[in-house]
């Protein structure tokens, strides 16, 4: 798997993980995560990045560290790194997840205005 996708896999991994708004994209990708965390185990190096990752979607630098665990164990472990590779396609085709160049928006919940936008060239103003 490339760096751009572990990046992306970690990054969903850590912002989708982190939301706690009961059937929405945490429930999603919960495949996506349960077969991470069952590699990681509980205990070890990987798994305290993993969660340091979910309880601070915030800090970007958990994302990156998050993504060099995945690859670091996607190296020793061939057949974790086609299921992971897998699983990530078939939420990516079932537009669950985005995949490079793409965008899904969603929004939940009350606002008086909302901008969903991919590329945005220039001001918005309501």
């Amino acid at each position: 798997m490339e760096d751009q996708l572990v990046l992306a896999v970690a990054t969903a991994l850590a912002t989708k993980g982190a939301e706690a708004f009961g059937a929405g994209a945490r429930e999603a990708i919960g495949s996506l995560f349960r077969l991470v965390r069952e590699r990681f185990g509980t205990g070890t190096r990987e798994s305290v990045v993993l969660d340091g990752a979910v309880e601070h979607p915030e800090e970007q630098w958990r994302h990156t560290a998050l993504a060099s665990a995945l690859a670091e164990v996607m190296a020793r472990d061939p057949q974790f790194a086609t299921a992971l590779t897998d699983e990530w396609r078939r939420l990516a085709g079932s537009g669950v997840i985005a995949g490079q160049g793409q965008v899904i928006n969603h929004f939940s919940g009350t606002a008086g205005k909302v901008v969903q936008a991919r590329d945005v060239r220039g001001d918005i103003v309501f």
